[in-house]
């Protein structure tokens, strides 16, 4: 049986990239809701409510344009759904779960200029705090070359479906078209703590290509990480659970571009993956702050329910 405990500090869900969907978005689908990832996000909401958080009471979704830049979602999305939590439940703080690219949207809340002393805990579930370089394929080459993704999964599927919409809709050349209006993709790009990552081959020799001579370079990100302590100082508790045990790409093998506007710093044509990852985002990347650290086994979004037990742990204390 549910049990509603009024003494607990209300959450703000910040689903992932995808987990929001609208008419600001796509035209036609409908007020805010979880879009191509319902499968994913419904049945986590339901996780929560059996932990006694009712949604509109004690739970609170921010849904948001993963579309923007990452900055912008925060200020313009996260920030009303923590005043609206806020003002419901007479609770002068919150705690952040988030998932993915909302763990970075939360960061670029707490760690920004405007941030009003109002979370109590940051959870972060697969969250890429070093940037994945598939975000590189998709912002500069308009693709996942077939040589270079590991396994198809439901994310890849997603960005296919959402980037087949913005190619019928916005008849442009591709890579023009994702990167102006799909600029958040350049926040989700690896950055300087995830490491060199593009491995470039010419003539029968393989080189590593310095992050530092990049055009693709995640300034987001950078400036991020460089102000993490900001975190620590403003005393809010961190946790981050990362997924393992499924093929993730690692590094890009790459080969120079013949073209200015495509594949600036060289085109994919294959990769090195790990298992240390969730078929999405490296555990490098997610543990790329500092944090209470755990790994569980689970793909991308198998990691939502794969975490319950450690979620309950950590909203307990």
């Amino acid at each position: 049986m549910d049990t509603y405990l009024p003494e607990k500090t209300p959450i703000v869900f910040v689903p992932g990239l995808f987990g929001s969907m609208s008419n600001q978005i796509i035209p036609g689908t409908g007020n805010w809701n979880f879009g191509f990832a319902r499968t994913a996000y419904e049945p986590f909401i339901r996780i929560l409510e059996q932990m006694g958080y009712r949604q509109g009471e004690q739970l609170f979704i921010a849904f948001y344009d993963w579309r923007q830049p990452i900055a912008y979602c925060a200020e313009q999305y996260l920030v009303p759904t923590i005043e609206w939590a806020k003002q419901t439940t007479g609770s002068s703080k919150v705690n952040l779960i988030c998932h993915s690219m909302g763990g970075l949207v939360s960061r670029a809340y707490v760690q920004g200029e405007n941030y009003l002393c109002d979370v109590d805990q940051l959870l972060m579930l697969a969250t890429p705090n070093a940037g994945s370089p598939v975000s590189y394929c998709y912002w500069a080459g308009g693709k996942l070359p077939r040589t270079v993704s590991p396994k198809k999964n439901v994310v890849e599927l997603y960005m296919n479906v959402y980037l087949a919409y913005l190619e019928k809709s916005i008849p442009r050349n591709k890579v023009e078209a994702i990167q102006k209006h799909f600029p958040s993709l350049t926040d989700l790009a690896p950055g300087y703590a995830y490491g060199d990552y593009l491995l470039e081959k010419q003539n029968g020799m393989e080189t590593v290509v310095p992050y530092s001579s990049m055009v693709v370079q995640n300034h987001f990100l950078d400036q991020l990480n460089s102000t993490m302590d900001l975190i620590w100082e403003r005393d809010i508790a961190v946790t981050l659970i990362a997924g393992v045990s499924h093929e993730t790409i690692q590094y890009l093998q790459t080969v120079p571009s013949l073209s200015p506007k495509r594949w600036v710093d060289g085109r994919a044509v294959g990769s090195i993956n790990s298992n240390f990852g969730d078929g999405n985002v490296m555990a490098s990347s997610v543990f790329a702050m500092i944090g209470e650290k755990y790994v569980v086994q689970a793909t991308h979004l198998d990691i939502l329910y794969k975490s319950e037990s450690i979620i309950r742990q950590v909203l307990e204390r």
